[in-house]
């Protein structure tokens, strides 16, 4: 089945969505009472938009609270406010980005105002497109912010979000996307939410705002503007029965008090009172003519309200249009602008629900019929329709999927998979159709419902193939989420493929020996690489590669660190992804392993490749990693202030995907070592605390390494020397390789130099194979500390010239050149230690490395020198991480218009970095900022 597509299509499914929007502001309603705290909050929301300091607020409460309400109140106020609002329908629940389509309806025409990229995915999400590009979801909400921002361009903009419970899920995100990031700008954003009988809606990072019941004299202010229908005696059983809801307080008094509602639960339950506004209306549908409750369910059946194909379906079934006149005269619906609108959602659910389940199965077939084949609401209606398995309702499906796809939505191309598989009779066929489901859900950042879906394939099918698939869907989740049982996942993915004969086995089985590295299960490791040998295949060569790196890197027998590095090397050119899908994970996963193989250089510049990638595709869950990744090698080049900039991106990001993991590493792999080396032993307890409560269950949180760094500059040598020995000695010893020099100096400082020997040749086989002089004169300052005192001035010397020769980083240089200074003190050669123990001053004074700048200072008075040393400071640490990262790139020569591309803001977001920027750093324009040495 084909479907329509393209901007024909998407007028012709919502003609009259978007003439005009669905509220009528001269509509008279009844006055607001007892809100003018809620009101006030919104409004001093609005106040600051017009300063230029917008923001978002989630309103939530139980139906009937008043909720749409108070947001309509608010309107009135706007004056001077562009006011833009959408409605979550539930029938396009599924329909990837239905709202968007009906919220950016007025601002169309400006999309061409946008950068390419953005103005190519919105038009493809928004079914404008070709079907050639994709709508990347990082790329559709920065469109969103920037259509929003030109908007406000001229005045603030009010967007008013109703029921956005249901939304789509791709409108959703977009939305959240948004309304993140109007700190700076001239919007105010309002999502209105129903707690209870609709969907949940976790809105993490918005403020929100919960309505809860009207006081006893707001109550009797509502039941006052009725008082000509209620009987005085009734009032009191009314405001019991209402419990302080709106809507109850006004539709409980015509349902007159009857038998079935005398006798209603009086509980304080939130639901208690909208299942009584249920009954009321019930009591008051049941009550119209058969023909009128037909066409009502035809009109909550189809929710457009699209009142042609509702006429032509109800003619089916025996109604006409002039059978809404009961409904409309009692005040459950109307006619408006084209559609047949429900006055209150409830009514809407009480219509359909109140139905039999044979009378419903007859309107969605009827609606089926009305749209034709060529319609896409043909299929959704004929599924709605189909009880039992049917391939033709399943092939219909399948064809939503595809449509779907094409424009770049995940989640409803997912959806109408997993009905398709419901209805599909073959279970192969079935399995397939929840595998491609799955990959979806995958794809939309749906972790879990990936995992049900991949298990529900399994269950179905014994193709080898297709269940290779699934296991993979699942590892991939598992491992990523830091889940040990990820590894046996993998295996039964590699188990399947082989069983096939199929070269993929390689893939999960490299995958299965990472999974078991990071969680330092090396018989695993081992386990997995004697099966790429029994499954022989080129493919495999990489999992018996990456198993020798595991162990050499975490000091197992057979396989030393040297050996270690050269299998890292061997994988970076021959590896290649399994599926396009996990591409960007796994190119990740290359950069790490040449950070792994002592290469920083490399790492960063892979990782930086990786990161411009991930942000052009709109790859957020590769993204995070990627920058974990930069992070980790700007802390390597001393660039600390970049490297918490990339950490605090990373981390934002996490946040919004509910990624622990990723935000207990941007603590732990980066803050937590920047704030050990400056002495901040509260910001470390802070962040190893933050670490913890964000990990994911079971998580092994790998602090000591930074944390016994920490100890050696407070000069607590002892506790230094005991954590990282323990790490040295552990399960996974290779979280403290790059900082077994700390240890060794742990040990010379508290005289245990001994214990350390076999910790140190493993190091020192490690940063000889790296081929990096930077690791070098790490082993020569280490092995000046283990010396004579007469041998130990030619390995410090040494190690000297070696930094000098790859000055990677420089708190390591100044290390060595403190310890250099110590050691020339103490053998009286006091010009000589004066020159290094002013040049590690300086070093660790531009840090910001307070206890080692006091150590570095002490030893340069006892060695006779008091002089002042003025540091060149480093003009990076003025500026918060988001200016950081702002400046950096104006600096290049990016506009502010590509700048907001490259960090997902808007380009007035930019500006205001900049604006801050700019005096903190003693210059006025961009030419100036170019000079500045960052």
């Amino acid at each position: 089945m084909q479907f329509r597509s393209g901007p024909a299509a998407q007028s012709a499914a919502r003609q009259t969505r978007d003439d005009a929007p669905d509220w009528d502001p001269a509509t008279p309603r009844t006055a607001l009472v007892g809100r003018d705290v809620e009101l006030d909050a919104i409004q001093a929301l609005m106040d600051g938009a017009r300063l230029g300091h917008g923001g978002a607020l989630v309103v939530r409460g139980e139906p009937g609270i008043g909720k749409s309400a108070i947001v309509d109140a608010v309107i009135p106020r706007a004056e001077g406010f562009t006011v833009l609002r959408t409605l979550g329908v539930e029938a396009e629940h599924t329909w990837s980005y239905a709202g968007l389509q009906m919220l950016l309806h007025p601002l169309l025409d400006h999309i061409d105002r946008l950068p390419a990229a953005q103005a190519d995915a919105l038009r493809t999400a928004l079914g404008m497109g070709d079907g050639t590009g994709g709508a990347h979801s990082l790329q559709v909400g920065l469109a969103l912010l920037n259509l929003l921002v030109d908007a406000s361009a001229k005045q603030p903009v009010y967007v008013v979000i109703d029921d956005a419970h249901w939304l789509d899920r791709d409108s959703t995100n977009a939305l959240l996307f948004a309304a993140r990031r109007l700190s700076t700008e001239s919007i105010t954003m309002v999502l209105v939410v129903r707690d209870g009988f609709a969907p949940d809606f976790p809105a993490p990072g918005i403020p929100e705002l919960t309505l809860g019941p009207l006081d006893l004299p707001a109550s009797q202010a509502i039941i006052d503007m009725r008082a000509d229908q209620i009987p005085f005696t009734g009032r009191d059983w009314i405001l019991r029965m209402a419990e302080g809801n709106p809507l109850a307080l006004l539709e409980l008094p015509a349902a007159d008090n009857d038998e079935s509602l005398l006798g209603a639960d009086t509980s304080n339950s939130r639901y208690s009172t909208t299942s009584r506004i249920k009954q009321a209306f019930t009591e008051r549908i049941i009550a119209l003519p058969e023909s009128t409750r037909t066409i009502m369910l035809l009109a909550a059946a189809e929710e457009t309200g699209e009142t042609a194909v509702i006429a032509e379906a109800a003619q089916f079934l025996g109604a006409s249009l002039t059978d809404l006149e009961p409904a409309e005269v009692d005040d459950l619906l109307r006619y408006h602008r084209g559609r047949i609108e429900f006055v209150h959602p409830l009514i809407r659910s009480t219509a359909y629900h109140s139905a039999p389940r044979a009378r419903r199965i007859e309107a969605h077939r009827a609606l089926s019929e009305a749209f034709g084949d060529d319609d896409i609401r043909a299929a959704r209606h004929l599924a709605a329709a189909t009880t039992g398995f049917d391939e033709k309702a399943a092939a219909a499906l399948e064809s939503i999927a595809s449509y779907e796809a094409e424009r770049g939505g995940c989640v409803a191309e997912m959806a109408a998979l997993e009905r398709a598989a419901s209805f599909t009779p073959d279970p192969c066929r079935r399995g397939r159709r929840l595998v491609e489901a799955a990959q979806c859900a995958y794809a939309a950042g749906m972790t879990g419902k990936a995992i049900e879906l991949a298990e529900a394939a399994e269950r179905l099918t014994d193709d080898h193939v297709l269940l290779a698939r699934a296991a993979l869907i699942r590892a991939t989740i598992l491992s990523w989420a830091g889940h040990s049982k990820g590894f046996d996942v993998w295996m039964e993915s590699a188990e399947h493929y082989a069983a096939t004969g199929h070269e993929n086995t390689g893939y999960p089985l490299l995958r299965g020996v990472w999974n078991a590295w990071e969680t330092g299960d090396f018989a695993k490791v081992k386990y997995a690489s004697g099966l790429a040998s029994k499954y022989g295949g080129s493919n495999n060569a990489w999992v018996r590669r990456l198993a020798r790196a595991a162990a050499g890197l975490n000091r197992q027998p057979d396989d030393t660190a040297g050996e270690a590095v050269d299998a890292l090397r061997s994988l970076y050119d021959y590896y290649q992804p399994l599926h396009e899908d996990f591409q960007a994970f796994d190119q990740v996963l290359a950069a790490r392993w040449r950070f792994l193989a002592g290469d920083v250089p490399a790492a960063y510049q892979a990782a930086a490749e990786q990161v411009r990638a991930c942000r052009e595709r709109g790859a957020l869950s590769p993204l995070v990693q990627a920058l974990l990744v930069q992070a980790q090698t700007q802390f390597h080049y001393g660039r600390y202030a970049d490297a918490q900039a990339s950490a605090s991106s990373a981390i934002e990001l996490a946040h919004e995907q509910n990624d622990r993991r990723a935000l207990m590493q941007g603590r732990i792999w980066v803050l937590l070592p920047i704030a050990a080396i400056r002495g901040e032993e509260r910001r470390c307890r802070e962040l190893v605390a933050a670490a913890i409560e964000d990990a994911p269950e079971d998580s092994v949180i790998p602090a000591d390494t930074a944390l016994g760094l920490l100890e050696l500059g407070l000069g607590r040598y002892e506790a230094a020397f005991d954590r990282l020995l323990r790490i040295a000695e552990g399960v996974t010893p290779m979280e403290v390789l790059t900082q077994v020099p700390t240890l060794v100096e742990a040990a010379f400082r508290s005289g245990r130099l001994a214990e350390v020997k076999e910790a140190f040749d493993w190091f020192a086989d490690w940063a000889d194979a790296t081929g990096r002089s930077y690791w070098e004169a790490l082993v020569e300052r280490c092995r000046a500390l283990m010396a004579t005192e007469a041998e130990a001035g030619t390995h410090f010397a040494r190690a000297v010239e070696l930094h000098r020769a790859d000055d990677i980083d420089p708190f390591e240089r100044a290390r060595t050149e403190l310890v250099y200074g110590e050691w020339l003190r103490r053998v009286r050669r006091i010009n000589e230690a004066r020159a290094h123990l002013r040049e590690a001053t300086e070093v660790f004074e531009r840090l910001g490395a307070v206890p080692w700048t006091q150590r570095a200072q002490g030893e340069l008075r006892a060695a006779g020198d008091s002089t002042a040393i003025e540091s060149k400071p480093d003009l990076a640490e003025l500026l918060t991480p988001q200016e950081l990262q702002v400046v950096r790139l104006a600096a290049d020569g990016l506009t502010n218009r590509q700048i907001g591309e490259q960090l997902f803001v808007s380009p007035r977001t930019v500006g205001y970095h900049l604006y801050n920027a700019y005096p903190k750093l003693g210059v006025s324009s961009r030419t100036e900022l170019a000079k500045l040495d960052l």
